[in-house]
């Protein structure tokens, strides 16, 4: 049976997050963006304290993009996306994903990311399949930009998806966050890619493998696929 290697993109793959920055550099021209990122921000310490949900957060954010077209946004992504694989990518996980591929690997990307984004990077870097936040280009409204189609694919959503994919269970997984946590644990090797504190407090209780991928360094790869053995 082929090997499922399934990667979170946020400061997983990335060392940042990319929605916000995608954002500022779609709208990094408009003057009027400064006020709608605003409410984002405002929405988001909702969000924080326990007033809004994080679905909203990306509602909110997708009205930004209500001045450009569907083509031109993946335009807009194609050119963010290629500026991250420049300088963006944490090199130990384009090494874990070249690593991945020469084995032959299923390779997938779960993110809470939107696709409009995940599914350029995921072009970039030779992944198979993309489990991400889908938007709906579909609505005529008053305000022409995408919505949410379905839930945001964060935490316990993202694992209903992978699941509803057919994976029971992965090979390799790896993510920074605990809201992962789930995730990791679900699979064979779970790598807590340089960790959240509340993931890495939890990492190193159910002994998940901590890696700093910000080094090329991934000789704990082969190390625990020897030792499984």
């Amino acid at each position: 049976m082929t090997a499922i290697a399934i990667f979170d993109l946020d400061k997983t793959i990335t060392r940042a997050p990319t929605w916000t920055r995608f954002l500022i550099f779609v709208n990094r021209k408009r003057p009027a963006f400064l006020l709608h990122l605003a409410r984002i921000l405002v929405q988001g310490a909702g969000y924080k304290l326990g007033l809004a949900s994080r679905d909203s957060v990306k509602v909110v954010s997708l009205r930004s993009l209500a001045h450009l077209s569907k083509a031109e946004l993946e335009t807009a992504a194609a050119a963010f996306i290629e500026r991250e694989v420049r300088s963006g990518l944490r090199p130990g996980a384009v090494e874990a994903i070249r690593w991945h591929a020469a084995k032959g690997h299923r390779l997938i990307i779960a993110t809470a990311s939107v696709d409009l984004v995940a599914d350029e990077l995921a072009r970039a870097l030779g992944f198979h399949e993309v489990i991400a936040t889908r938007l709906d280009w579909s609505a005529q409204s008053d305000v022409p930009a995408p919505r949410l189609a379905g839930a945001n694919c964060y935490g316990a959503e993202k694992l209903r998806r992978i699941e509803a994919h057919g994976i029971e269970r992965a090979t390799f997984a790896y993510s920074d966050h605990v809201s992962d946590l789930d995730m990791l644990l679900n699979s064979d090797l779970g790598v807590a890619v340089n960790p959240s504190s509340g993931l890495r407090k939890a990492a190193q209780r159910l002994n998940l493998t901590i890696a700093d991928l910000n080094l090329p360094d991934i000789g704990f790869l082969s190390e625990k696929v020897s030792a499984s053995k």
